[in-house]
């Protein structure tokens, strides 16, 4: 069997397996007990670089780097070598690979595997999206039809809302006051069932929206996915549909009304209109009915937010006091490898008189406000984040390399409006540790980014990604 041949293989298998991740780990670590069993991703990422690193070198091809992935690599680079001053350990150094590069890494192998192998855009969304499909239909099954307790079945935990990186992900999570289970199929945590389900959108979109013959399938199945976005009540994903149906409509409307007649280009009629009139108008009434009594514990939640906005905060005050760096795993989700991070609370604050005074200010504005560690070192941002590892330098750069990529996929108006669409989210979350899905997304803008320059919507349309 040629190494082309088996790389294909073991990439697709990659991609497919990558929505079931969280059952994997939880199977492999909690049944089979092989605690390496949730690190199966990055074994599978260094097998396939190192089966095309094989390959290249029997080919003697010469490896060439754009922009992209040299912002990619100063931007690791630099703060290795920052962390080995610092005295980083070799761990904090690997948790840090993992969760924070881990995802950009498979960007730049994958774009070259996807050129080397021959793999296209529609052989990657045929497998995510028939895989990812799966995996939505059972999370979906457990949730209306049967029971979430059968997930104690392959080990996920009974203790309903409570979870902590390396341990059993619950059967649901709660929201105190509200009454309602938050739809997280078979993931660790609804905010990644929200960043999953905003990239599978984006992924169905581009292969079905150009397909006129699809139009009530496409109205029915994003309708179901927008559906169970909402159950996740994630208020950052919540926030993020209003801002990504902005961007879609008004790009397709700019469009539309660019190039004339946009009734007989999307074949617009009373019918239709009334149709899917009639479906928002159903969704909506559903939504209203459920959310009935319960906006406010839904909404407010009292706890969460005021979390939010106090770990924000002192994770801003850190980077204020350090502005140019204070090292790899100094902030989620690298930290837990370093640190005792854990809501129990701390009598003793930190030094700092700075710190201290926050913790004042925090204490007089919210006086269930509690210091812990996870307070300290967990700042609900991904963004902020960057910012007390690598400093204003590094920031900059991680955000240049944002903007790149949306700059390539200037073109992929679904793909490119469920990127804006996540890295909003991350304002508010770190999505990214999410390891699983982060790596599905960048494997997907990397197939994407690889596609033939010509002509972009024209090659959407072409593929018929049912084939």
């Amino acid at each position: 069997m040629k190494i082309e041949k088996i790389g294909r293989i073991l990439t697709l298998f990659f991609i497919a397996i990558l929505p079931w991740s969280v059952v994997l780990s939880v199977f492999g670590t909690e049944i089979i007990h092989l605690s390496i069993a949730r690190y199966f991703k990055e074994i599978f990422l260094v097998t396939i670089a190192l089966l095309y690193t094989y390959d290249v070198i029997l080919r003697k091809i010469k490896i060439t780097f754009d922009s992209i992935d040299k912002a990619i690599l100063i931007f690791i680079g630099i703060l290795l070598l920052v962390s080995f001053f610092n005295g980083t350990s070799l761990k904090g150094i690997l948790y840090w690979l993992r969760y924070d590069t881990g995802f950009l890494v498979a960007f730049i192998l994958f774009r070259r595997v996807f050129t080397l192998w021959n793999i296209t855009f529609q052989n990657v969304a045929k497998v995510f999206l028939i895989s990812g499909g799966c995996m939505l239909f059972l999370g979906l099954l457990i949730r209306y039809a049967l029971d979430e307790s059968i997930l104690t079945i392959l080990w996920f935990s009974g203790a309903v809302s409570v979870w902590d990186a390396g341990w059993p992900p619950p059967i649901y999570h709660g929201i105190p006051g509200a009454a309602v289970v938050r739809f997280q199929g078979m993931l660790e945590w609804p905010n990644q069932m929200a960043f999953f389900l905003i990239l599978y959108i984006g992924v169905y979109l581009s292969v079905f929206a150009k397909w006129r013959k699809y139009f009530f399938m496409n109205i029915l199945v994003v309708g179901m996915l927008l559906f169970l976005l909402m159950q996740t009540y994630s208020r950052s994903g919540y926030a993020g549909v209003f801002l990504w149906g902005v961007f879609v409509v008004g790009t397709l409307l700019f469009q539309a009304f660019r190039r004339g007649n946009l009734v007989r280009k999307y074949k617009i009629t009373l019918w239709k209109v009334v149709t899917t009139g009639i479906i928002l108008v159903g969704v909506c009434l559903v939504l209203m009915l459920q959310f009935w009594n319960k906006v406010a514990p839904i909404f407010e939640r009292h706890g969460s937010t005021s979390g939010h906005f106090e770990r924000m905060y002192i994770g801003l005050l850190r980077f204020r006091d350090h502005p140019l760096w204070q090292g790899l795993a100094q902030s989620w989700p690298a930290s837990r490898a370093v640190f005792s991070v854990n809501q129990e609370p701390v009598l003793d604050p930190p030094e700092d008189q700075s710190i201290r005074h926050v913790i004042d200010l925090l204490k007089q504005r919210n006086p269930d406000f509690v210091f812990d560690t996870e307070t300290y070192y967990i700042p609900e941002s991904w963004y902020i984040q960057q910012m007390i590892e690598g400093g204003i330098f590094w920031i900059l750069i991680f955000l240049s390399i944002l903007l790149l990529l949306l700059f390539r996929l200037k073109d992929y108006k679904y793909i490119l409006g469920a990127t804006l669409w996540i890295l909003f989210m991350n304002l508010l979350l770190h999505s990214f540790e999410s390891v699983h899905t982060a790596m599905a997304w960048s494997m997907i803008i990397a197939a994407v980014i690889m596609m033939p320059k010509k002509s972009p919507e024209r090659i959407l349309e072409s593929e018929n990604v049912l084939r």
